[in-house]
């Protein structure tokens, strides 16, 4: 996944190796079939998760690409005292109305503590502020749920994505787990003819050197700062030196790599302490001669009460079993910690007898077991708790080792969805490191300013002098119809343009009726601003912004990737302190076109680079959000910006990457009270 984002988002600019201890790619991605008939089964990931009835899912997206078809997943029975009951209707005629009732009044309850929305936003600083964070699901459950069946019924029910027992995970996660069951949330998918698929389709696109049988050992760095890897590949050991790693090992794994130097050996112990809540999975799969069961599994599983709470998948649900039955144990937690230690044999007839008597006899159409161990596989907190930055998590020491960067599920939500936003956002990491380092070698060649000094507006992005230039980079009519789109404001507001340089913008917006003023804090150029223009552009810096609180409307600002790396968060929430409604971001980042980034030598004076994921990144833990997550408008804005001529080769590469041009400022509700 890391090398297939990285052939996307750097192309020919970086060459890829990849490294693997094992004789095959995939992980915890394994499609397998029996040995004595040609029926397949899930030996790893059960399944994929659809969020996209709530907004865009980048794993179902990549799906499509490859054309991969797919089967939705759905099931709603429980074992629970050696029957199949048919979740809360069969509850009610078991068990009574008081158990069915308690199971409808939790979830219920669940739903108004998290909504559909707030689910598909993920792993993020927030939920440190959601009051089920902070105690386990075991009290969460003694608290909210006072039938002893009933949460006997939800411990049943979510334990397998759990993968852990109630005391060992918080409430919040557990909830997570919980609304799954609920209408809205989220859909569950597998692909036909294997979720390994997903692999052998990502290899196929990818554009690296893949070196199976090598296990890396230790990594540090040479003299001349590059990263090394000891490793050994089969035969015996072998050290290789690169620009910039990115370890994409599950957090079990992690443990056992020896670090270069003792700044990085404690940052990386760090890293694997705070992640260092493990989960379990067993998973017995069993071939039948005949699906003996009829029509009594109708879904594509059910859970049972065995081993403290399994799912068990019915196979040919979703794959090709041909005339067979294939039934897979997905066994979690506790239980599946000390069966492990059972043979394959006693692990197989444990699963047969834990299956509903009404079924029939198991054993008269057993033909074939297969079992497959995952200790220590997944997280019981994913995420972590209190839940960290997700740069922090993905770039342990990044004072002396800022191109090592951590690739893993855990750091998410502990799914192969949460493993590509990892990908993902590892990856921008590793594209602002590779820039900087494009940039650094270019200037070997030739030296380059990276001052912005008189030279640098005499001649504005080797265009020209700025008072005739700059509205080739900004466009003012073009600034309005963004706002007017994603706030709905085309007139009557107040806007704060930082980076102002001589006000030729300030000025242009004013005439179009705009009450906009300016801020700039080169000396320089401020001093060129028209006499007219002085009572609306100001000299001061973004980060100690001379204007009262919430005195704009909205800001448009192109100064905070010259701001000195510490700096940053100070900036921005100077301009969270200043804005009533929202912000437009236009500073330099790494993930624009190289091409364009020469052409206009945009690095020049940025002293703080980051793609627009990353920049969001500092937004989201000022008190801003997405505008987009308010109200997707991507399809307009990018057709305005295919119209101002600002789309590929002039600024804008995609419309993904204005998703996070536009921020809205977030009340908390202490303020909106005040």
């Amino acid at each position: 996944m890391s090398a297939w984002y990285l052939k996307k988002k750097l192309g020919e600019l970086c060459k890829v190796t990849i490294y693997e201890a094992s004789d095959r790619v995939g992980g915890k991605v394994v499609t397998r079939t029996f040995d004595t008939a040609p029926a397949m089964y899930e030996a790893g990931v059960a399944e994929l998760y659809d969020y996209s009835m709530t907004g865009p899912d980048p794993l179902r997206e990549l799906v499509q690409h490859f054309g991969l078809q797919t089967i939705p997943m759905d099931a709603e029975q429980v074992q629970l005292d050696g029957a199949l009951i048919n979740d809360e209707p069969g509850m009610r005629k078991k068990y009574g109305d008081k158990t069915a009732d308690a199971i409808l009044a939790f979830r219920k309850r669940c739903t108004e503590v998290i909504s559909p929305v707030e689910y598909y936003e993920g792993i993020g600083a927030h939920d440190n502020d959601h009051p089920w964070a902070w105690t386990d699901c075991e009290k969460l459950l003694d608290k909210e749920v006072d039938d002893p069946v009933a949460k006997h019924f939800f411990k049943v029910m979510a334990r397998s994505d759990i993968a852990t027992e109630a005391h060992n995970t918080n409430g919040l996660n557990a909830l997570k787990n919980f609304v799954m069951d609920i209408d809205g949330y989220i859909g569950l998918y597998s692909i036909q003819n294997g979720n390994e698929q997903l692999i052998e389709c990502l290899r196929s696109e990818i554009d690296a050197e893949v070196k199976l049988n090598h296990r890396v050992l230790k990594v540090g760095k040479t003299e001349a700062g590059r990263y090394q890897l000891n490793m050994m590949n089969g035969k015996g050991p072998e050290t290789r030196d690169f620009d910039l790693v990115l370890m994409c090992l599950p957090h079990n794994w992690l443990a056992t790599i020896a670090w270069g130097n003792e700044q990085l050996r404690r940052a990386m112990v760090k890293h694997v302490a705070y992640f260092d809540r493990p989960a379990h999975y067993l998973r017995v799969s069993i071939l039948f001669d005949s699906p003996f069961w009829g029509d009594q599994i109708p879904g594509s599983w059910f859970m049972s009460e065995a081993f403290g709470g399994c799912c068990v998948y019915n196979e040919g649900s979703r794959h090709d079993v041909g005339r067979y039955g294939v039934l897979n144990w997905l066994i979690p937690g506790s239980d599946a910690l000390a069966y492990a230690n059972l043979s394959d044999a006693e692990l197989i007839e444990a699963a047969l007898k834990s299956l509903p008597s009404s079924l029939g006899d198991a054993r008269e159409h057993f033909m074939e077991g297969k079992i497959h161990r995952w200790l220590s596989a997944v997280n019981s907190i994913p995420g972590g708790l209190p839940v960290r930055d997700v740069m922090t998590n993905h770039r342990p020491e990044p004072k002396n080792h800022p191109g090592l960067v951590i690739v893993g599920d855990y750091m998410f939500d502990s799914t192969l969805n949460g493993l590509f936003d990892s990908a993902d956002a590892a990856t921008d990491i590793i594209l602002t490191e590779a820039v900087k380092l494009r940039r650094v070698r270019a200037q070997q060649g030739k030296p380059m300013s990276d001052k912005i000094d008189a030279d640098y507006f005499r001649n504005y992005r080797g265009q020209g002098p700025y008072h005739q230039v700059w509205n080739q980079f900004t466009d003012p009519d073009y600034l309005m119809k963004l706002i007017s789109i994603m706030w709905d404001r085309k007139d009557g507001y107040r806007l704060l343009v930082a980076g102002s340089a001589s006000g030729e913008l300030v000025g242009a917006l004013r005439d179009r009726g705009i009450d906009a003023f300016g801020v700039e804090n080169n000396r320089g150029i401020h001093a060129k601003t028209p006499e007219a223009l002085k009572p609306y552009n100001y000299l001061g810096s973004v980060v100690e912004l001379p204007f009262k609180d919430n005195e704009f409307d909205f800001v448009f600002e192109t100064s905070l990737c010259h701001i000195a790396d510490n700096r940053v968060k100070k900036a921005i929430a100077e301009l969270h302190r200043v804005v009533n409604t929202g912000v437009v971001f236009g500073s330099v980042t790494s993930d624009m076109p190289p091409a364009l980034i020469d052409r206009y030598d945009l690095l020049r004076g940025v002293k703080k680079l980051g793609t627009w994921w990353e920049w969001s990144e500092l937004f989201f833990s000022a008190g801003f959000d997405l505008a987009m997550h308010r109200c997707d408008r991507t399809d307009e804005v990018w057709a305005a910006t295919l119209a101002a001529n600002k789309g590929p080769g002039n600024w804008y590469a995609d419309a993904d990457s204005l998703r996070y041009s536009f921020f809205d400022k977030v009340v908390d509700e202490d303020e909106a009270e005040a």
